[in-house]
């Protein structure tokens, strides 16, 4: 059966291929900061896709079509994004169009898209998280609060760094090689913890 992906990792993905290429993204600078960050009502708001029909059942209580929440930095937050996350893809692709990148792939960006959302909704199922967090210091508190050892906690800071120099430009004595080396061992150590987006 073939993986069904979730529009946020194409819809980052595709933002960050923006970012690293030096195209500006300030056009769209709003949506990027509140869909990374998880500010998933604020992100619906400024898109206005439509909220798929659902039920919720939580401590005893049954809510139907519930509005987003500011504290929906969950995966009900994600899956009402949806519809809003396939408009902005498409408004992107239509301001950018489709473009190549010699050092990542596209499937990569994906990843990496996932990246900071996958961690900020587990860090969050743990400890309630603020939008101005530094992704630094959700990782580092993630790791203590799953009793990860320092260079689990390492690996993951490493994997980071790739978003980071995608994000902010290339430093000095950095390869792209090797931040897609530090990126996949992050996501092995993601996928063996257990902390990943599930259907």
């Amino acid at each position: 059966m073939k993986e069904e992906k979730y529009i946020i990792g194409i819809a980052v993905g595709y933002v960050l291929k923006i970012m690293k290429a030096h195209k500006t993204e300030a056009k769209f600078r709003k949506e990027f900061a509140s869909i990374r960050h998880g500010n998933y009502p604020k992100f619906i708001n400024l898109v206005n896709g439509d909220i798929p029909e659902m039920g919720l059942y939580r401590q005893g209580e049954v809510e139907v079509n519930p509005k987003p929440k500011t504290e929906n930095i969950d995966f009900v937050g994600l899956f009402m994004a949806g519809p809003s996350m396939k408009v902005f893809y498409e408004k992107c692709v239509t301001e950018y169009g489709d473009f190549g990148d010699n050092e990542i792939s596209n499937e990569l960006y994906y990843q990496i898209g996932l990246f900071e959302i996958t961690v900020r909704i587990h860090a969050n199922n743990h400890n309630k998280i603020e939008e101005n967090h530094a992704f630094e210091d959700i990782i580092f508190n993630l790791g203590q609060n799953l009793k990860f050892t320092v260079d689990e906690i390492n690996t993951l800071q490493k994997g980071r760094k790739l978003l980071n120099v995608i994000k902010h430009g290339m430093k000095k004595n950095y390869s792209w090689s090797e931040g897609i080396n530090d990126f996949k061992k992050a996501q092995i150590l993601m996928d063996e913890k257990q902390i990943v987006l599930e259907y």
